[in-house]
């Protein structure tokens, strides 16, 4: 093992970091090669600058004439330089800003600085490649995003686990999860929560989210060494006023010594840049100190630079300067209000069908972009049946699950559309 991988680990020794790390995790570090000599000698190498292979003249880069054109607002080196491994050092500070504006519990906790990640997919991949070993418990709320399969399963060879997120009457549990992890024999335990959840769109209520707090730091008591992944990605997006408002990392971050809480969030809905990739990973633990933070972050960057190598430059500029215009939280209140607006017209056009509820039954949903409608005769059938021969797409998640994203539907469409997916459900099934 690498000298400086051994000494990242000394640092985090005692702390349940240390414990739960995967293989590659107890491995991973951030090399003194390239990229942090030619950070070191941007700070003092005043006469001449050998070090990165970019092409400059007196400083400034040798690239295309369009760029500039293209984005007068910018320096072209905020265009087409190469961004630091761990993200522009402002956009992370500023981002770290919004997690306490938006989540006022986190206000004096101490956790890491925001790490720059390619997406959310690539912070819960990075948390993933740190933290999860072949045949290690990965537990998963069952329905959930395909992804997650991709990554944990086929990527790390992981055992996942699912949970059930609705018991049987359909309503939010904590039971199953509670139970999952009290049944895995390893004290190491990877639990994934996300909130909105995809594909369902249901968040919990501030009561429900005490109580699956609880439950898992009770866990953490018993004996258990969680990691737990949170999927932020689409938060903010709060349509009901009983969804709990916070993300779970808030109470997480510093709920228990043997819960490491990973935060895994994006701009990409939240600053409504999908095309972007730009995300964050943080990590928080009761009693980590600054230099174990900086540890962790350390090991982040030796996962990103043994990827991605850096992650795009042109969009955290774009990012940070869109983040310090006036405008920026208008315009992204004006679409979260646009969503609720389509949310509450999909759960009037819903309710108009309660009678055939025992065709498609939709699940709780008051959040996020989508609802889903359980199918018991099949989804893929009713799925391609909208497609072929009405021109109107959905999405067929497993066997009996239709998800609905109504985040891309016009207003003006949404009735009409569920008013055809309860159609065409009883020309195939009534």
């Amino acid at each position: 093992m690498d000298a400086l991988a051994m000494e990242l680990n000394m640092v985090l020794e005692g702390s349940v970091v240390r414990t739960v790390l995967s293989r590659y995790g107890e491995a991973a570090f951030f090399p003194k090669g390239i990229v942090a000599q030619s950070a070191e000698a941007g700070l003092y190498a005043h006469r001449a600058n050998g070090t990165a292979g970019v092409a400059l003249t007196a400083g400034e880069p040798l690239s295309l004439t369009y760029f500039s054109e293209a984005v007068p607002a910018l320096h072209l080196h905020q265009v087409v330089s190469y961004a630091p491994t761990a993200g522009d050092p402002a956009l992370r500070q500023r981002w770290k800003e919004e997690l306490v504006r938006k989540n006022p519990t986190l206000n004096g906790k101490s956790y890491s600085l925001p790490v720059v990640t390619a997406g959310l997919t690539h912070a819960i991949s990075i948390a993933a490649d740190l933290f999860v070993d072949a045949d290690d418990a990965v537990l998963l709320p069952e329905p959930c995003w395909d992804n997650y399969s991709q990554i944990f399963d086929i990527r790390h060879r992981a055992r996942v686990v699912p949970y059930a997120l609705f018991d049987s009457q359909g309503e939010f549990t904590i039971e199953s999860l509670r139970a999952a992890i009290v049944a895995q024999r390893q004290e190491k335990v990877v639990v994934l929560l996300n909130f909105p959840q995809n594909p369902t769109g249901f968040t919990p209520t501030n009561q429900e989210q005490q109580q699956l707090v609880h439950a898992l730091v009770e866990c953490a008591r018993g004996g258990k060494k969680l990691v737990v992944i949170i999927d932020d990605a689409y938060f903010g997006l709060f349509h009901d006023p009983n969804c709990s408002t916070e993300s779970f990392f808030g109470t997480l971050c510093d709920a228990h010594a043997d819960l490491l809480a990973i935060k895994c969030d994006a701009a990409t809905k939240e600053a409504l840049v999908w095309g972007f990739r730009i995300g964050f990973i943080t990590y928080g633990v009761k009693g980590l100190t600054n230099d174990q933070h900086h540890a962790m972050v350390q090991k982040t960057m030796g996962a990103i630079r043994s990827s991605v190598s850096s992650c795009s430059r042109i969009g955290q500029s774009l990012l940070l300067a869109a983040m310090a215009d006036g405008r920026y939280q208008k315009d992204t209140l004006v679409v979260m209000r646009e969503m609720a607006a389509r949310y509450q017209l999909v759960k009037s056009a819903l309710a108009a069908h309660a009678a055939d509820f025992h065709l498609l039954r939709p699940l709780p949903f008051n959040s996020g972009y989508f609802f889903a409608l359980v199918c018991p005769r099949g989804a893929e059938e009713l799925r391609v049946r909208l497609l072929r021969e009405h021109g109107v797409g959905t999405v067929a998640i497993g066997k009996t699950l239709l998800r609905i994203a109504y985040s891309s539907v016009d207003r003006k469409d949404i009735v009409w559309f569920i008013d055809l997916v309860y159609q065409v459900a009883g020309e195939l099934w009534r």
